[in-house]
């Protein structure tokens, strides 16, 4: 009995010693992350490809899409130095054309930094950034995560929150009855919710309409693009206003009332005209 105990317990180890390190090997929400190879590309530099830089992480598969007309390259290396046969091309070739509409892919596996260009066109430049997170492009490991922050003014405060695999919001500021600046601590997307005691009505973000996600009494949720500088901008029909304004408004009111109660009571009495 004990043997057969023995042996049991010697196969799981053997299995669990085989298995173990292929599971490793694989990442947790590996991920495909699209690369336009942009329409007129031929005549660009750094902006031939867009995404540019590609933000992914490592097990993530980078697929290039051809959407000019003309037949480009994505070709690991770079235009004085050659293709280094990475990708796109063995070493010291011309490298892989995808025609329009083709399609090329690589899957990277060691972070770090990969220029690449294309082989036809030297000018057209790009680079693919890979960090040694476990899958997923994104700041948060390919999972949406949470997070908050507030604006404060005339002592009240007011929470923002943001649902993101990309990014964080780290910071929120208010420009009185002008619109809201976020700042988050990366590119990408994200779904921001937004208390309506501090923007309502229309709300626009760069300048174009938001993209409402849900909405009801209390808050609105909208997308928003984060770009490489962090910040972003909404303007609303109703920001809140800073209580000066309020206070000023008030007083205003309070000044015409009292001028107009004193000229009554002027008239009534005889007095003439104040």
């Amino acid at each position: 009995m004990n043997a057969r105990i023995a042996n049991a317990v010697g196969v799981t180890a053997i299995l669990a010693a085989i298995l173990l390190p292929v599971s490793a090997l694989v990442p947790a929400y590996a991920a495909e992350v699209a690369v336009s190879i942009t329409p007129g590309s031929s005549t660009k530099t750094t902006d031939a490809y867009s995404p540019n830089p590609v933000e992914v992480n490592v097990g993530d598969t980078v697929v290039w899409t051809n959407d000019d007309s003309q037949p480009h390259t994505a070709t690991s290396g770079t235009p004085s130095g050659g293709a280094d046969g990475m990708f796109g091309g063995e070493a010291g070739s011309f490298g892989t054309v995808p025609t329009p509409d083709a399609t090329q892919s690589f899957t990277f596996e060691e972070e770090g930094e990969f220029p690449y260009y294309c082989g036809l066109h030297p000018s057209m430049i790009g680079t693919v950034m890979v960090a040694a997170g476990s899958g997923g492009n994104g700041g948060n490991g390919g999972e949406p995560a949470e997070s908050t922050a507030t604006a404060e003014l005339d002592g009240e405060s007011y929470e923002v929150t943001s649902m993101s695999a990309d990014n964080s919001v780290t910071g929120a500021e208010i420009a009185a009855g002008e619109s809201v600046t976020l700042t988050f601590d990366g590119p990408g997307t994200a779904e921001v919710t937004l208390p309506k005691s501090m923007v309502s009505g229309s709300l626009m973000v760069g300048g174009a309409a938001a993209e409402v996600v849900n909405e009801d009494d209390q808050s609105t949720t909208i997308s928003v693009t984060v770009p490489e500088s962090g910040e972003v901008v909404i303007t609303a029909a109703t920001v809140v206003p800073e209580f000066g304004v309020i206070a000023a408004l008030v007083l205003a009111v309070s000044l015409v009332a009292v001028i107009g109660f004193a000229r009554f009571k002027g008239t009534a009495f005889g007095l003439g005209r104040l």
